[in-house]
Order: C-alpha cells, then sequence, then structure tokens
C-alpha cells in the first residue's frame, strides 16, 4: 500500500484556456501498488493497469480549509507511447452523486456480494484509460463549508471544479495531447453540457451520455407531460395494468409515444379550453393506457403527477414504483414517512432509509486497498444533502428565459466537427425520460449524422442490467474506437 506525496505547489498547471499560467493548487496523489490484472471480454489474456487516486485543493491558499475534489485512475500497461492513449473522464450526476455508479460498471472492478469487487469482464479498460471523478461534497471530495454555502455546490462552480481537475491530472501525468473523451450520467449530463465550452483548447473527440438531464425546464410545461406518457404506459403494459396492445415493452411505449405527441399533445395545447366531452375521452384513452383511473386524470387535468403515478399503480398490491427504474418496487411506505425531505427521495432504487447521505465503507476499504488512499473519513456514495444546497443560479443571462443546457451542445458539436455523442437511455427512466431525451437532440441544432441515441429496456443506470452489460460495454468500445479514428493502441498482454 502506496504513501501519499504531495505535489509541490510552485509547479506550474496546464493553463485554462484564454487564462495565463498560475501557481498550481495542492496536488495530492495516492499511487497504488505493483500493477494488477483484469480479464475483460475484449480481450485472450488478462490486461495489467495500475491504480491511483487524485486530489486537487481547489482554494489552497485555505489550507485544510480549502474545498477538494478527487478520482480514481486506472492507466493500462501499453506496448506503446502511453501519453498517445485514450484518455476516459466519467461522472455521475445527482447533483451529490459520486462516480461509483459508473466506477464499478465500467472500471476493471465490479461491486460484488459481501464487500468483494470481483473483476469486471465489462470494463472498457482496453480501449481508453479512465478517471473517475467524484464532484465537490461526494465520494473523498469535501466542501469544507459549515453553512453550506460553497460555491462549487451550484451549476458554474461544479463546471469550474471539474475543469480543474480535468487539466490538472492531463498536466500531472503528462497527457495533454491525448484523445479524450467525456463522460456523464443525469445530472452529469448537465454538468458535461456546460463543461464542454471550456474545454475546447482540448482534443475532445466524443461524449458519451448515460440517461442525461439535458432540459430541466420541460418538466414545468405540457412538454413534460407529453414525455413522461410513453414510459408510464410502457411501465403499466409490464405490470399487466396497461390496456396497450403490444408484444414488447419497446412496442407498447412506442404506441403510447404516437399517441402523446399526436392526440395528446393537441389535448394539452388547448388548456381551459377544452370542452368537457373531449376532456373525458381524453382522460379514458390515457387511463387505459396507465392504469390509472379515469377520474383520476381528469381531476389532474390530465396531467398525471409523476410521484402519484409511482404510489398509485401498484398501490393495491402495496408497492411503490421507481422512478428511476419502474422495473423495481418496494412496499409503499406510509405518507408520513419521512417527511423532512421529498417523496421522491424514497425512491425503491436509492436505498435511503431515513438518511440523507449512503455512506460506503465498501468503497472507502477498496481505494485503500486498491490506492492506498488513507483519509480517516467516509466516502460519500450519495450526497442529498449537496442536492438541495444546490444553486442552480447562471451568472450569464441566458438569450431565452428557458432552462436547457442541449443548446450549448449543440453548439459545440457544430464547431468540433470531427466530435461524436453516444446516448444511453432507457425505456424505464421516469427521471429523465427516454422521449424527452430524443426531443433534446433533435430540437437544439446537434448534427445528426455524429449523434447516437441507444433506447434500452432499463432505467437511470442502463449498465446496472445483467442483460445489458455486455452490450453496452461493446457500444461503448466501438464508439471510443471511432471517435479516435482508430484502433486502441497495442496493450501490453499479461504473460503467462
Amino acid at each position: 500500500m502506496a504513501a501519499a506525496f504531495l505535489a509541490g505547489a510552485c509547479a506550474t498547471p496546464l493553463a485554462a484556456e484564454g487564462q495565463a499560467a498560475a501557481a498550481r493548487p495542492a496536488w495530492t496523489v495516492y499511487a497504488g501498488g505493483p500493477s494488477q490484472s483484469v480479464a475483460d471480454h475484449f480481450g485472450g489474456a488478462p490486461l495489467r493497469y495500475s491504480v491511483s487516486w487524485s486530489e486537487l485543493q481547489l482554494d489552497p491558499e485555505e489550507g485544510a480549509g480549502s474545498a477538494t475534489i478527487s478520482g480514481t485512475a486506472y492507466l493500462a500497461e501499453c506496448a506503446c507511447d502511453p501519453g498517445a492513449r485514450p484518455v476516459m473522464f466519467l461522472f455521475n450526476g445527482g447533483p451529490g452523486a459520486s462516480s461509483s455508479p459508473l466506477h464499478f460498471s465500467m472500471g476493471p472492478k465490479a461491486r460484488g456480494a459481501g464487500g468483494a469487487f470481483p473483476d469486471n469482464p465489462y470494463t472498457i479498460i482496453r480501449a481508453a484509460d479512465l478517471v473517475f471523478i467524484d464532484p465537490v461534497d461526494t465520494g473523498f471530495s469535501r466542501a469544507n463549508s459549515q453553512d453550506g454555502q460553497a460555491r462549487y455546490l451550484g451549476v458554474e462552480g461544479d463546471v469550474e471544479a471539474v475543469n480543474r481537475f480535468i487539466r490538472n491530472w492531463l498536466a500531472e501525468n503528462d497527457r495533454q495531447n491525448a484523445p479524450l473523451i467525456l463522460a456523464g450520467q443525469s445530472y452529469g449530463g448537465t454538468r458535461l453540457a456546460n463543461l464542454v465550452a471550456k474545454v475546447t483548447d482540448l482534443d475532445v473527440r466524443g461524449l458519451v451520455m448515460v440517461s442525461p438531464a439535458l432540459d430541466s425546464a420541460a418538466g414545468q410545461t405540457d412538454l413534460g407531460h407529453v414525455f413522461t406518457l410513453p414510459t408510464m404506459a410502457a411501465t403499466a403494459w409490464r405490470y399487466g395494468r396497461s390496456a396497450v396492445e403490444a408484444e414488447s415493452e419497446a412496442e407498447s411505449w412506442e404506441k403510447a409515444r404516437a399517441y402523446a405527441e399526436r392526440d395528446y399533445l393537441i389535448a394539452l395545447q388547448k388548456g381551459d379550453e377544452i370542452g368537457a366531452d373531449e376532456k373525458a375521452v381524453v382522460a379514458g384513452e390515457i387511463a387505459a393506457m396507465t392504469g390509472l383511473s379515469a377520474q383520476a386524470v381528469e381531476a389532474a387535468d390530465l396531467r398525471i403527477d409523476i410521484q402519484y403515478f409511482l404510489e398509485t399503480l401498484l398501490a393495491g398490491d402495496g408497492l411503490l414504483v421507481s422512478r428511476l427504474n419502474t422495473g423495481v418496487t418496494s412496499p409503499l411506505p406510509p405518507p408520513e414517512a419521512n417527511s423532512h425531505r421529498p417523496a421522491a427521495a424514497n425512491d425503491p432504487s436509492l436505498g435511503l432509509g431515513r438518511s440523507n447521505v449512503i455512506l460506503s465503507a465498501e468503497i472507502a476499504g477498496y481505494l485503500a486497498q486498491a490506492a492506498g488512499v488513507q483519509r480517516g473519513d467516509e466516502y460519500r456514495s450519495l450526497n442529498l444533502d449537496a442536492n438541495f444546497l444546490w444553486d442552480w443560479r447562471a451568472s450569464e443571462k441566458s438569450p431565452r428565459f428557458y432552462v436547457s443546457t442541449a443548446p450549448a451542445l449543440g453548439r459545440y458539436m457544430q464547431q468540433k466537427e470531427a466530435a461524436r455523442l453516444l446516448v444511453f437511455a432507457g425505456y424505464r427512466d421516469l427521471a429523465t425520460t427516454l422521449l424527452g431525451t430524443r426531443y433534446a437532440l433533435t430540437h437544439n441544432g446537434l448534427p445528426q449524422d455524429r449523434v447516437e441515441l441507444v433506447a434500452l429496456p432499463g432505467g437511470h443506470s442502463p449498465y446496472d442490467e445483467d442483460a445489458l452489460k455486455a452490450g453496452i460495454a461493446d457500444q461503448l468500445y466501438s464508439f471510443i474506437e471511432a471517435a479516435v479514428r482508430s484502433a486502441p493502441l497495442p496493450l501490453q498482454e499479461t504473460a503467462e
């Protein structure tokens, strides 16, 4: 288990675009011990790799009181120029989510039962070196703010912190000229869309998004209800509660989509001018698709609240359906349960209990064993306290009164003609719906010949589905190959 070392504070960092270089903030690295190996399904022989964990002090002048951001890196041993190997930076969302979901689905280790971390056969490390970033106040990263007003717990400060981590990591590892792949899930899609404008000087070849949150305003309009209806109908169909005639979940979703974008959209567009007879007809049609009562749909003015749907669909069986993955259920909690927070935080896929923070002694132990990380603190897998404190305001005035990061993504893709975008979205995701994602990707100037949207029979984290893991890994591997315009550089295989 290697000891930590602190990079000299007088060293010169990689300058941000349009900015002069300044003294490097404190950069701490825990370098792992002897290299490890992983048997993946992309090679015949196991692949050797090294592990390290890095921490950046964002306000080094504050010493121990500085906010920090950190990440875990996996570098493959290769018979090549390591500086030319692709590097993939990955982060999850929340806000307040650590990188652990992506870390242990795409990294060389998976999370097993009983605190074990077995080899992950679906790791994509042969295609690119991997760096999993834990934003401020997640993982071992810290805001170090007593009042919760840390500037990094907000849209702009968060992007600044991630940008600085990426640049410092590249400089410290002599990878400034490496082809890059950037990946974000959920709110990580918002972060990624805001980040790309800050990294136009870097050689970014590809962007990957998993269940991205791109248009946070649509849910406050009638469009949001159009986007959720297909997922609700497919969910009801899968549980045998829908009248939609279909042979598959995908077909039920598609039939509901056609209705949502036609008859349902027209009915919603009429607003208060819709006639009573027409409203009753539409309520009946929606009820038949979603398994709800026509009276409830009509009383909701044809606009079904997501939480109501989740709590009502299987209420007769005493079950709550997960917003993050409608294929997951748990016993329906009493109405007064966890009244100190929004009902969505009781989601069966989160497993929060009464706490707003999920601490993982298992991941802390893994990082201690793999990289020698000794923090004397808990690893925060999920931190909803950071989410509740999040500053959603932007200092730059928007050209229109509509909050969406998709236009920024479109501008970047137009500017970077070689950049590609791969997006995964699930039929069972009511947090960031498949139809909402497709709408954002097709209405904001993104070059459609360089954008691929993959619809999967999964939820917000489709890589959690055993049946989908191999396919997602294969698509990521092929995407990275195409994005860097050649096969991944040859790697040094383990000698038998």
